[in-house]
């Protein structure tokens, strides 16, 4: 079930526009936007969240609130449970998924871990849905994700 923008609500400000991964958003500056293409719509909530008019509603009807970028869940993998089978960098809409080799040092397994770019993450949740192994959740922000992983040395140091 596909987003939907309420005319009537929409001021035309093209930030859902901007902010959709799947480039299936259209209209006039100024003027109402609508989801071209309902089908090809992925749920992410992106658009929703950078709405200032709080026009987009979701598959159930529910208006979704806007939501800062650190507040918004991220990707998280539980490098115990992966297995390197890249399902999730497939499914994955912005590449923010990339294969790295465990930091466990008895994991001598040839095919690495998947881990998240949180900076990248937009918590369209594909990963999660699509995961065979269910070692990805939603449930943290993009702190708590970062927090967590630096505690367990699997942030990479920039």
């Amino acid at each position: 079930m596909a987003f939907f923008i309420v005319e009537e609500k929409c001021i035309g400000c093209t930030l859902c526009a901007k902010e959709c991964p799947m480039a299936i958003i259209e209209g006039e500056t100024k003027e109402a936007f609508r989801i071209f293409a309902p089908e090809t719509c992925i749920e992410c909530s992106l658009c929703a969240w950078v709405c200032p008019a709080n026009a987009i509603q979701n598959g159930y009807g529910e208006f979704v609130d806007k939501m800062k970028k650190a507040d918004r869940p991220v990707a998280w993998i539980d490098e115990e449970g992966c297995t390197g089978c890249e399902v999730c960098m497939e499914s994955c809409p912005v590449d923010a998924i990339d294969k790295v080799r465990s930091i466990e040092p008895s994991d001598t397994s040839p095919t690495g871990v998947c881990r998240v770019d949180y900076d990248t993450c937009i918590s369209c949740s594909l990963c999660a849905v699509v995961c065979p192994w269910d070692t990805i959740s939603m449930a943290l922000n993009q702190g708590e994700a970062v927090e967590l992983a630096t505690a367990q040395g699997t942030y990479p140091a920039r």
